[in-house]
C-alpha cells in the first residue's frame, strides 16, 4: 500500500497541479475545475450507490450521479453584480435552489415506486445523504475558486488541499512509527492518538507556509498575520480528520472497509477527497472573515488572472 501511494501520490499531485494552472489560464470562468469537480460528483455517487448495497437500501447511481453533478455546475451559474469577499457565499444561492429541486424529485421517486412499510424511509434518508455530502460539501469547496473576487486564483483551494494533505501524511507516517492508543477504535482502528496530534501539526504548519510564501510568491499580496495562518491551518486540520472519520463512519456502519477502488494504495475517491471536501465550508467561512490576506489584489494581478 505504502509503495502505491508513493508511486501514484505524486502523479495525482502533478495532475491536479498541471489541471489549476491551465485553468487559471483560461480565466474565471474555470471551465475546466467545472469539469473536474462534475467528474467527482459522478465518480463520488457511484462508490457511494456501490457501498450502499447493503440491507434494504436500493440506490440509483445514476439518479444520484444527475442530481449531484446538476448542484455541482449551478455554481457556474453567473449572478451579475457579485463581487469582493463575499461574493463567493452569495454565488451559493443557484447550487441550493438546484438542491430543493433535486430534493423534490426523490421525494417523488420515492413515492412512485413506494409498495410497503419498512423500505421507503431509510433508502430515502440515505439518497438525501448522499446528495447533500457529495453535492453541497462539492459545491462550498469549488467556491474557493471565486474568494476575493477571483483575483486569488487557486490559491484558497490550494490552500486547504495543502492543509489537509500536510496533515494526513503526517498522521501516516508518525502513527505507523510510533503507534500508541487509539483514536477512534470504533469508527476506524487504525488511527492513533499520536497520529492525530501529528495530522494537527503537520497540517497547521503546512498550511501555514504555503499561505506565508505562495500569496506573495504567486499573487505579490502579502500574506496576514502569523495568528490568522497557523489558526487556520489548526482548524482546518482538525476538520480534515473528522472528514476523514465521516466517511469513515459511513463505511463502517454498512460493513465496508474502503469503497470501490479507483487508484491501488488509495481506495475509491470517496477515501482520497473525503478530508478535503468535509473542510470546505469551513474553509469558505475562514477565508471570509480570517484576515488571510494583507492587502486587495492590485491592478496588475487582475490584468494576469483575466483571460
Amino acid at each position: 500500500m505504502l509503495f502505491w501511494r508513493l508511486v501514484f501520490g505524486p502523479i495525482l499531485i502533478v495532475s491536479f497541479v498541471g489541471l489549476l494552472w491551465a485553468d487559471l489560464r483560461l480565466g474565471p470562468r474555470a471551465p475546466l475545475l467545472a469539469l473536474l469537480v462534475a467528474l467527482i460528483a459522478i465518480r463520488m455517487s457511484w462508490e457511494y450507490a456501490r457501498l450502499l448495497q447493503v440491507r434494504s437500501f436500493r440506490l440509483n447511481w445514476h439518479v444520484l450521479a444527475l442530481l449531484a453533478s446538476g448542484v455541482v455546475l449551478a455554481n457556474w451559474f453567473p449572478i451579475p453584480g457579485l463581487t469582493g469577499m463575499s461574493a463567493s457565499l452569495a454565488q451559493l444561492g443557484p447550487p441550493m435552489l438546484v438542491f430543493g429541486l433535486a430534493l423534490m424529485l426523490l421525494f417523488t421517486r420515492a413515492m412512485y415506486h413506494f409498495e410497503q412499510p419498512g423500505t421507503s424511509l431509510e433508502n430515502l434518508g440515505a439518497e438525501v445523504l448522499g446528495l447533500c455530502y457529495i453535492a453541497i460539501l462539492t459545491s462550498t469547496t469549488a467556491q474557493l475558486r471565486w474568494v476575493g473576487d477571483g483575483l486569488l486564483g487557486y490559491i484558497p483551494l490550494a490552500s486547504l488541499v495543502v492543509t489537509v494533505k500536510c496533515g494526513d501524511t503526517s498522521a501516516f507516517f508518525v502513527g505507523r512509527a510510533l503507534g500508541g492508543a487509539r483514536m477512534a477504535r470504533r469508527i476506524s482502528p487504525g488511527k492513533t492518538v499520536s497520529g492525530g496530534i501529528a495530522a494537527l501539526v503537520g497540517g497547521m504548519l503546512g498550511g501555514c507556509l504555503w499561505l506565508r510564501f505562495a500569496l506573495p510568491g504567486l499573487t505579490g499580496q502579502p500574506a496576514g498575520p502569523l495568528w490568522a495562518l497557523l489558526l487556520y491551518g489548526l482548524l482546518i486540520a482538525l476538520a480534515g480528520m473528522l472528514g476523514d472519520l465521516a466517511e469513515s463512519l459511513i463505511k463502517r456502519d454498512v460493513g465496508q472497509k474502503d469503497a470501490p477502488p479507483l487508484f491501488p494504495g488509495f481506495g475509491g475517491l470517496l477515501d482520497v477527497v473525503d478530508s478535503v471536501l468535509f473542510c470546505g465550508p469551513l474553509a469558505l467561512l475562514l477565508w471570509n472573515v480570517l484576515p488571510l490576506v494583507k492587502a486587495p489584489a492590485p491592478e496588475i494581478v487582475r490584468a494576469l488572472l483575466s483571460p
